[in-house]
């Protein structure tokens, strides 16, 4: 079968709220190959109903298999849309998807919301054992993030703990964690005091 990218990226961009896209083919270890659509615009959109908007005007084989929504993609130094480093992160985002482990715990998914906030990707396609840098995290998104989860985890600890199951642990590790109130010295505070007046009481009665 003959593949029309641009006939694909044509009919992406006539979608309601498609504001820019391009289309890479990636391959994986069997040798397959499948067609990847990026796009950009306000928010992501349903993958689902992107497909059959799709497959509405498109034969079955030139319907992309994944769409990934970014804030914006990534331009050359001419300022076109940069399809190598789009090809390179579709490969690393197919062998994601394949070994994807959804987050289980209330805390995965909380900080699953974070991570996508700040990284500007949709929460479903993070996962618990996804590394924050490798899905496109800075330094200064990392330091977002911090800030997002109210500093329940540090800038240095997310450099220390980049997957998401670890920061999960590292968090519900802290709050589980009592610290216990510290021991009234004897003779401070209300209980010090009422015990030297008394005291000083007792003197008086010699």
């Amino acid at each position: 079968f003959r593949i029309e990218i641009g006939e694909i990226e044509n009919t992406l961009l006539r979608v309601p709220g498609v504001r820019e896209d391009a289309v890479v083919v990636t391959e994986r270890a069997d040798g397959s190959k499948h067609l990847v659509a990026f796009y950009s615009g306000q928010r992501p959109l349903d993958a689902t109903a992107l497909r059959e908007r799709l497959g509405d005007s498109l034969p079955k084989y030139m319907v992309p298999t994944a769409f990934h929504w970014r804030e914006s993609l990534p331009l050359t130094g001419n300022g076109k849309v940069d399809r190598k480093t789009l090809a390179a992160l579709a490969a690393e985002l197919d062998v994601a998807e394949q070994n994807h482990e959804e987050p289980s715990t209330a805390t995965e998914h909380r900080l699953a919301a974070a991570w996508a906030q700040v990284l500007g990707i949709p929460k479903e396609q993070i996962g618990r054992r996804d590394q924050f840098f490798d899905l496109g995290g800075t330094s200064l998104s990392a330091l977002k993030l911090a800030i997002a989860l109210d500093r329940a985890v540090s800038f240095k600890d997310l450099f220390a703990q980049p997957i998401l199951a670890d920061q999960a642990e590292l968090i519900d590790r802290r709050l589980g964690r009592g610290v216990p109130a510290a021991p009234v010295p004897v003779g401070s505070g209300r209980c010090g005091a009422t015990r030297a007046t008394a005291a000083r009481r007792g003197e008086g009665r010699h």
